[in-house]
Parts: structure tokens; sequence; C-alpha cells
């Protein structure tokens, strides 16, 4: 490529010849910029009141509520008119509301789904849920007996003083059968 100048260039301009075989994009003068438009960053979230900071725990109790209450054909007979109350009671103990309200990097989820799972395994143990196959739990909750919570429902939950505090409630509550 010759390049050719005609009329007056002026002064103190430069001229550049590239050989380049194959070239996707050239800017050679070219400053990097990063706009993230494909979701890279998360959206600041605008804070809330405390109203609806209660609405939205709320909203999330109920959709564990709802989550759990898939299980109601595997609870035992004299846990069956307790088995909400019991959740209720489980999701206001301190260490648990801590963990559970924030699902984390769960997907399709507005809680800890992992960790509602390791106290339905803590349920299991009491004999709450008679069911202690986890394929058969996943499938009442998830429609998906391949789901990743399956292997949730096989562990306790991972903080210590969280399945003390769930074992705890949990024996008080058999004693008041």
């Amino acid at each position: 490529m010759d390049v050719k100048i005609e009329g007056n260039p002026g002064s103190g301009n430069s001229y550049y010849e590239y050989h380049i075989n194959k070239v996707e994009t050239f800017a050679p003068n070219a400053t990097t910029v990063i706009n993230n438009y494909y979701g890279d960053r998360k959206p600041a979230l605008a804070t809330l009141s405390k109203a609806e900071e209660n609405a939205v725990l709320i909203q999330r109790q109920r959709d564990i509520l709802d989550y759990v209450g898939s299980l109601k054909p595997f609870v035992a007979i004299e846990w069956k008119n307790c088995y909400e109350s019991t959740w209720r009671s489980i999701l206001a103990l301190p260490e648990v509301a801590a963990a559970v309200y924030e699902p984390g990097k769960q997907k399709d989820t507005t809680f800890n789904r992992n960790l509602v799972a390791n106290i339905l395994y803590l349920m299991t143990e009491h004999g709450i849920i008679t069911e202690r196959n986890a394929t058969a739990l996943t499938l009442a909750l998830e429609n998906d007996k391949e789901h990743s919570v399956r292997a949730q429902l096989r562990s306790k939950p991972g903080d210590r003083e969280l399945t003390e505090a769930v074992n705890k409630l949990l024996r008080g509550q058999r004693t008041v059968f």
C-alpha cells in the first residue's frame, strides 16, 4: 500500500504504513474501556426501608414453608399437626435466621436451599420425616431426582452451633408430645 498525499497536509502530521496479513480490529491509539453489558457486575442494590426488609423476610419465610410443605406426606403421624410450627420455630432461631434467608450463589431460589435440606436431614434423624431416601425427598421437593439438593439431604449443616441449636429445639419439641 502506498501512501499518496494530495493537497497540503499541513505541518506536524505523521503517516504510518502497516503491513498486516489479517486484521480483526486495529486501533493503535485505543484505550481500554470495560463496559459490563453482559451481567459481569452486580447491579447496585437500593437500600430498603425497615418495613420493606420485614416484607422480604416474611416472603422468604413463606417460600421456605411452601418448599418444605411438599414433604408433608413423609412427615411422621405424631408430627403432622405441628410440622409447620416446628419449621417456624427453626426459622426463628438466630443461628438459622442469620444464614437461611440469603441464597448465596444458588440459582432459582430466594433462600438458602442447601441449609434447608441440611435441616431436613436433621429432621429425618429425629424421626420427624420418615422417608430417609434422599432421591425420594429430592423428587418431592424439586420434581427432579438429579437436582443438586439431593446431596445436601444426606448431610448435616456445616455450622456446628447451628446444628446444635436445631437439635436442641427438635429434642424440646419431642418432649411436648
